[in-house]
């Protein structure tokens, strides 16, 4: 019985994770309808706009419509170089694991749940 107990809160993160998962899904899904026509410009105040927010040079899993940025500017380290002129290897070769995200944390907590 204590080992079902301390299975429960690992289900549900899990549960938890799966519909944050989904969220960023859709919120990826309407950033591309949103932004398609914007300029690189624009684009690029937007990823400057998120890099402070996460406080580092994000890895596209870390940011809306990442996979978006990597394709208008042509590689996400292209992206990248439009607002950061310093180091991102690090955090390119190993984005957080995806619960340690910014993102995910955010919405989490949004939604009232601590991981």
């Amino acid at each position: 019985m204590h080992d079902e107990q301390q299975r429960q809160p690992d289900a549900r993160t899990q549960q938890v994770l799966n519909r944050v998962r989904h969220i960023i899904n859709k919120k990826n899904t309407q950033f591309i309808l949103d932004h398609q026509h914007d300029s690189l410009a624009a684009l690029s105040l937007y990823l400057r706009d998120c890099m402070e927010d996460i406080g580092h040079p994000p890895a596209r899993v870390e940011v809306i419509g990442g996979d978006f940025l990597e394709y208008r500017f042509g590689s996400w380290q292209k992206a990248l170089r439009s607002v950061y002129d310093g180091k991102a290897a690090e955090f390119l070769k190993n984005p957080p694991a995806f619960a340690n995200r910014k993102i995910v944390r955010d919405l989490c907590a949004a939604a009232g749940v601590q991981l």
